[in-house]
């Protein structure tokens, strides 16, 4: 009966060592130390035409690839009357918004660019009639 015992205790020791390894804290330590990743800022240089967005209040410059990026936390915002480029740099930090990819940090200056005007979408549109008038007027 003793051997038996003995071993019992054995077993139950083990038993209750393996499961202090396995507790919820390190799983939870784990899991902790995996969400904790720092996203590091990707540093932007554009440039180009700032272009507000209908709708919203967004303020955006055309990039590289195509996409657009946010900048509307620039402060001071860029003058849009001014009709002139802007050379910027700023932060990505991955979020983008209904606008675009939206910068932080953005630092700005005017390059002497000019740049088309900005035409409501409204009046972008050109009725039979309208072609007529310009037709007979040229």
């Amino acid at each position: 009966m003793r051997v038996w015992f003995t071993g019992a205790a054995a077993a139950a020791s083990l038993v209750a060592f393996g499961l202090a390894g396995c507790s919820d804290s390190g799983a939870k330590s784990k899991v902790a130390q995996a969400q904790q990743v720092i996203v590091e800022a990707t540093p932007v240089t554009a440039s180009g035409c700032v272009r507000p967005v209908e709708n919203t209040n967004c303020l955006v410059v055309k990039g590289r690839g195509g996409g657009y990026y946010d900048i509307s936390t620039a402060s001071p915002a860029p003058d849009l009357s001014k009709g002139v480029a802007i050379s910027l740099q700023g932060k990505d930090m991955g979020k983008n918004t209904q606008c675009g990819r939206q910068l932080t940090d953005v630092r700005w200056s005017y390059l002497g660019i000019q740049c088309g005007t900005s035409v409501p979408a409204s009046s972008a549109t050109t009725t039979k009639d309208d072609k007529t008038k310009v037709d007979k007027a040229g």
